[in-house]
């Protein structure tokens, strides 16, 4: 999987990520005697899923270099198993995945396929415990978690991660380590592409619910001890982020049908000085906001508007794939381990970067009486991007890219479109479609375009 395919993969919502845990349709328990004997439950099952994904000008994006790749077959696996306790107090779960790729390209030559080694994607046991006010939950293993919105951190990660939840509170504490087997952030550092990463995070998040419907409040703190302490391949620039990550946010319901969410996130730490051995402070930040209606009819509308920005640093020497970009004073580029949903052909991280979102769903067979038709959903957005802080080097996308020659911070538009359908309990279809149209800062750039097509089915 490319490295843009990985941040989209990680910017998929929580529920995504956790399909099987909580897999739709009735379970399915073998050795139902030995269940009945035992106390315990198995439940089995899995998906396949299989993708096809094609662009335009994905590869260098540059529109005066023609692109060797054409398109992508991506073929994955995922099986599960579960053992709950009669009592749903004891739970283990555990999902294999394994993916076959096949690249098409310009020259036959270079066609590639490539088989990743069946692995654990998640692997862990949870302990449920409930009094007469709190339910605590302990969870231990590969396992996916997120703070606040996900935007500072979202990912599957090993460790240990203790839940808390009342009526009107909610709070969870945990610490983890990176898989060995995901990148480093640092695009330049030695070991990015091998899976020799070494990063710890430890987390505190506390949400308070002020108001049942109109106002629910939140406030985490992140940590992220890089401990990789390394050269770039070669020598020279070290590369290394250690950082911590302030958030507070706010949630609710306007009315009855509009609701409201609010993210704001301070970044501080230290990092390396572009071209220099010299550590430097931190000083970034993020925001999050946005707005929800839903019309009650049988199409169930929806509309909404969001505004996200992440900081940028006006003399960052590099791209935004690198740890070490500051080249004078402190480093102002929100560099993060989470992410959103900023565009399917863009598909940009939140560093230097200003995005106003534009968008909706709708159900156009939603009057049918057919069940089949009525799960069809459409759903256009449509996306601005803009720099934070004008310059050439800060680009809010991962290398390789073009170069924005042009200091102008319109970066461009783009259009998306997603056709989400249950075509049965268990069986889901997807089409992702998008086209990004470059603006001032891309002058060598070309339009891309981005198709992804998804069928997946649950055991």
């Amino acid at each position: 999987m490319s490295q843009e395919e990985l941040r989209r993969e990680r910017q998929e919502t929580y529920e995504e990520l956790r399909r099987t845990q909580d897999v739709s349709g009735g379970s399915n328990f073998i050795w139902r005697g030995l269940s009945n004997a035992t106390g315990w439950e198995v439940d089995y099952g899995g998906w396949y899923a299989p993708q096809y994904t094609g662009g335009d000008n994905g590869t260098d994006r540059d529109k005066g270099t023609p692109d060797t790749l054409e398109h992508t077959w991506e073929h994955d696996w995922r099986f599960f198993l579960r053992i709950t306790s009669a009592t749903k107090k004891t739970n283990f779960y555990a999902r294999l995945k394994t993916t076959m790729t096949y690249n098409k390209a310009n020259t036959p030559a270079v066609d590639a396929n490539d088989w990743a080694l069946p692995t654990f994607d998640m692997f862990y046991m949870d302990f449920v415990r409930t009094g007469r006010t709190f339910k605590h939950t302990w969870t231990f293993g590969r396992q996916y978690a997120q703070v606040e919105r996900g935007i500072g951190f979202g990912m599957v990660a090993d460790g240990l991660r203790y839940e808390m939840a009342s009526r009107r509170n909610e709070m969870q504490i945990f610490f983890m380590r990176q898989q060995p087997g995901d990148d480093n952030v640092d695009a330049t550092a030695a070991g990015w592409s091998t899976g020799r990463t070494k990063r710890w995070f430890y987390g505190l998040e506390w949400k308070w619910k002020l108001h049942p419907k109109f106002l629910n409040t939140g406030l985490s703190v992140l940590g992220n001890i890089d401990q990789n302490f390394e050269h770039a391949d070669g020598g020279g620039q070290r590369h290394q982020l250690d950082s911590i990550y302030y958030g507070l946010g706010l949630s609710g319901n306007l009315t009855g049908r509009m609701s409201y969410w609010t993210q704001y996130i301070m970044e501080s730490g230290k990092t390396y000085e572009s071209g220099t051995s010299r550590k430097i402070n931190l000083d970034a930040d993020a925001l999050d906001a946005g707005l929800r209606y839903f019309f009650p009819t049988a199409l169930a509308p929806t509309l909404y508007l969001e505004y996200a920005a992440g900081s940028g640093d006006g003399d960052a020497a590099v791209g935004t794939s690198t740890t070490n970009g500051s080249t004078a004073g402190k480093d102002e580029r929100f560099i993060s381990f989470g992410g959103l949903s900023l565009g399917y052909a863009m598909a940009p991280q939140l560093i230097n970067l200003k995005v106003w979102k534009f968008g909706g769903s709708v159900k156009p067979f939603g009057w049918s009486r057919s069940r089949l038709w009525q799960e069809l959903v459409v759903q256009p957005t449509y996306y601005t991007y803009s720099k934070d802080k004008a310059g050439t080097a800060a680009l809010p996308v991962p290398v390789p890219d073009v170069v924005a020659t042009n200091p102008s911070k319109k970066l461009g538009s783009e259009l998306d479109l997603t056709v989400a359908w249950r075509l049965a309990g268990d069986l889901k279809y997807q089409f992702k479609w998008g086209r990004f149209l470059p603006g001032a800062a891309y002058p060598t750039r070309s339009a891309e375009s981005y198709v992804r097509l998804k069928l997946s089915l649950d055991l």
